[in-house]
């Protein structure tokens, strides 16, 4: 999936699309509500189209000059981008609907099991 497609499901569309040869669809579920969502897909957008993170995304990643070991439960900003980067990615957006306590996502992935770490940190922040 290339970015502009992935921008327009982050963007609401696309999810009764059928799934490309080769993927198959995963069916997590995150805290939060439609205010998470909305973060999340800000954090997305930005990372989809170039822009500048947002601030607060920024804020709740550690600093990578304060990275003693690695620590799945606070990810610095270059790590994420890293695994957020084209040839490094194994999730894609598919689709996500709030409902009044969490985030009903579906992410498009090759196969599972998959790395999604930065997929459960852009939740943990968006929250």
């Amino acid at each position: 999936m290339n970015a502009e497609e992935e921008l327009r499901h982050v963007g609401g569309e696309g999810g009764e699309d059928p799934v490309p040869a080769g993927y198959e669809l995963d069916a997590l579920t995150f805290p939060g509500g439609p205010e998470t969502l909305a973060r999340a897909r800000e954090v997305m957008t930005a990372v989809l189209s170039g822009e500048a993170l947002p601030a607060w995304f920024v804020e709740q990643c550690v600093d990578d000059s304060a990275l003693q070991t690695c620590d799945l439960e606070h990810w610095s900003l270059r790590a994420w981008k890293f695994w957020l980067a084209p040839e490094n990615r194994r999730w894609w957006w598919w689709d996500a609907r709030p409902t009044e306590a969490e985030i009903r996502f579906r992410a498009l992935v090759r196969a599972k099991p998959y790395l999604r770490g930065s997929l459960d940190w852009l939740w943990k922040t968006a929250v």
